[in-house]
């Protein structure tokens, strides 16, 4: 089954993007200015239709929960679970490994091409165990049910990684890498682990974070840099489909941040965050960053014996602050040095 993955992935000769970013970017004109400007007027929509948290928590969530899925993904395949079992899923982690969780975006699912790419890109290295969310079933057709999703989502896998914390995995070696809204799933669950453990995750890599619903919002109910001992960010739809404000402790700006080189379409630069971290995986050093105020600056190589930090699973933790970086147009994208200025 795995293999299948493998041969599915051959994405670098064309551009590609995900269901996830596609349906993102269908977000009807009209609704957008309502959505940029923030959580609070997101939240007065959700209240007219019934879909905030508080109004949600009072429907089924029970029923909710069972169609909520977690696989185990393997070299020899995929074990699929459902997220109340986690006693099943904790049989099968190796204390003795780093666990990584993927969480897919808004329309995707663990069969969509970022888990997919990231998981194919993993299994080839050593000492980890793959977690991927499938969350197909609630972040779904209707964006702003999905958003409010995130937050019940989290908590409810912010459950089970305390049941394997406690079940004996060091919480430092848990990665959550998620793309969009995984990325803020990524963050309520980490925060629910220090609720219900006192410890804080390791690592999350939030894959350009989703922006619409979560700009000016408070960081209790989304990504920011005090989920985990260490946030990295990728930001490749800034200000779009992304969140532009730096809420990591290392935010990455790829070619400024906001538009990628060789994409036409929002839904491909939001999609180019979790090409760069798919390639970086087995590639570590091929994205440099520099640290620096902006793009411009960067750009005009003003911050050249400025800080370097490294996208990838293996970043270490670093000076908090922005970080800038050219990369290529397609595959491969790292430039190596040459794109840290």
């Amino acid at each position: 089954m795995l293999s299948a993955i493998a041969d599915s992935l051959h994405y670098q000769e064309s551009v590609k993007f995900s269901i996830s970013s596609l349906f993102e970017s269908a977000i009807p004109v009209a609704v957008h200015p309502l959505i940029a400007a923030g959580s609070d007027r997101c939240e007065t929509i959700k209240r007219f239709f019934g879909l905030t948290y508080d109004q949600m928590q009072n429907k089924d969530v029970l029923k909710f929960h069972e169609n909520f899925n977690i696989d185990f993904v393997t070299n020899r395949g995929i074990v699929k679970f459902n997220v109340t079992t986690a006693d099943l899923v904790g049989k099968l982690i190796d204390h003795t490994k780093t666990t990584v969780i993927l969480i897919h975006g808004f329309m995707e699912s663990s069969d969509g091409l970022m888990v997919k790419a990231v998981a194919t890109e993993l299994l080839k290295k050593k000492d980890i165990d793959i977690l991927a969310l499938d969350g197909r079933n609630a972040i779904t057709f209707e964006y702003f049910r999905s958003t409010t999703y995130v937050r019940i989502i989290g908590e409810k896998l912010g459950q089970l990684l305390s049941s394997i914390t406690k079940g004996g995995q060091n919480a430092n070696r848990i990665i959550l890498i998620g793309h969009s809204l995984g990325a803020h799933i990524a963050g309520v669950a980490s925060k629910r682990v220090q609720d219900l453990t006192g410890t804080a995750i390791g690592h999350i890599i939030a894959l350009d974070p989703a922006g619409p619903c979560f700009s000016n919002m408070s960081p209790d109910n989304r990504l920011d840099r005090s989920n985990a001992a260490h946030v990295d960010v990728i930001h490749t739809n800034a200000g779009i489909l992304g969140l532009k404000e730096p809420v990591g402790h290392k935010d990455f700006y790829p070619n400024g941040g906001m538009s990628q080189p060789g994409c036409f379409l929002s839904t491909c630069d939001h999609s180019r965050a979790w090409e760069i971290l798919a390639e970086s995986i087995n590639s570590p050093d091929d994205f440099p960053a520099r640290k620096c105020s902006n793009w411009t600056m960067f750009r005009d190589g003003n911050c050249v014996k400025n800080e370097v930090a490294f996208i990838g699973i293996d970043s270490k933790a670093g000076s908090v602050g922005s970080y800038f970086l050219s990369t290529a147009s397609y595959a491969p994208f790292g430039l190596g040095a040459a794109g840290s200025g």
